[in-house]
């Protein structure tokens, strides 16, 4: 690559390394608050000022943690994650675009390079499920995505919005999605192991794990308007 090539491809990624940090900055700002304000709802769910979407949220997490979540529970949980529709459409969806955009360049088109991006994102998906996995029955976590009880379409958005984030865990509180953001970075970082060299760095890991993160909310927004979704949903 000549050294006008290096030149303009750096301010490209610093940019997205900029984005990427603004966004896990808003992110880690915003857990606790969130986790707070879950959790207090969850402690009064008959009050009678409560927002009927509060409410809703409070709900939800009441049905998550009515009983342990057994390691067996775990187990079926990962499996339904792992083997399903979605572990095919997703990464199909995610290399059909990193075809389009020719990411990574190396990668070059045609079919034989759709099924490296295809091969993947399939390998970032199994690997993040399996840290969520392990790391969500080590802290008690329950990934698993319980739609909400308010019929509201606003309130069904912000219920998927915030779950997204926050998990109930088996001790009847809810905390940061830990496991999530865990695996799903950790997913990012392990890929750099098979990307090209110039794709193989911290910060293009961050904003593979950030897109990550995203999809992980598409896929909580789908699950609450498109009941089909909710049988592969964790």
């Amino acid at each position: 690559m000549s050294t006008s090539h290096v030149e303009a491809a750096r301010p490209v990624r610093k940019k997205s390394l900029a984005l990427c940090a603004i966004m896990l900055s808003i992110a880690c700002l915003a857990l606790p608050a969130l986790a707070q304000v879950a959790a207090s709802e969850s402690a009064l769910p008959d009050a009678p000022s409560a927002d009927s979407s509060a409410v809703a949220l409070a709900v939800t997490t009441t049905t998550a943690t009515d009983h342990p979540f057994t390691l067996g529970e775990r187990a079926h949980a990962y499996a339904r994650a792992v083997f399903s529709p979605v572990t095919i459409i997703g990464p199909a969806f995610a290399a059909g675009i990193g075809q389009a955009q020719d990411e990574p360049p190396s990668w070059g088109g045609g079919a034989e390079a759709f099924g490296k991006r295809y091969g993947s994102a399939a390998a970032r998906r199994v690997i993040a499920e399996t840290v969520i996995f392990g790391f969500a029955a080590a802290d008690g976590e329950d990934p698993r995505y319980f739609p909400s009880q308010d019929r509201r379409a606003w309130a069904r958005a912000r219920h998927a919005i915030v779950s997204t984030f926050v998990s109930p865990t088996s001790h009847g509180v809810t905390i940061p999605a830990f496991s999530r953001f865990v695996g799903v970075y950790g997913a990012a970082f392990i890929s750099n192991t098979w990307y090209p060299d110039n794709r193989a760095t911290a910060g293009n890991a961050a904003v593979r794990g950030t897109w990550g993160i995203a999809g992980s909310l598409g896929l909580r927004l789908a699950s609450e308007f498109v009941p089909l979704f909710r049988k592969y949903q964790q």
